[in-house]
């Protein structure tokens, strides 16, 4: 398997697609990698050892598709008490009374 097979296949197995390499003027490189809808993008530096290089991609390629997750996903509605204050349905005590808002 190739080095850019592994990186694609890294990649793919976050959830993610491994776009190209990017070569700059001073000789440095990215992986460019993105979303699968392309909401988000970002380029991974290449360093000189391929096992960091496939870690650091893979976990890039976990934080673009958790990012894009929290993103896209549908607002809260409701919330329960539990949410709201934790383990009790009790407010604790300490919170101060709120006026309510006016629209």
């Amino acid at each position: 398997m190739s080095n850019v097979e592994q990186f694609e296949k890294a990649v793919a197995d976050a959830g993610a697609v491994a776009m190209r390499i990017m070569r700059r003027p001073d000789g440095s490189e990215r992986l460019v990698i993105q979303t699968l809808g392309g909401l988000i993008t970002r380029e991974v530096p290449l360093r000189g050892d391929l096992g960091q290089n496939v870690q650091a991609a893979t976990t890039s390629a976990k934080e673009i598709v958790a990012s894009a997750r929290y993103l896209t996903s549908p607002p809260a509605r409701n919330l329960t008490s539990r949410t709201i204050f934790g383990r009790s349905a009790e407010p604790p005590e300490s919170l101060p009374s709120r006026p309510a808002r006016r629209p």
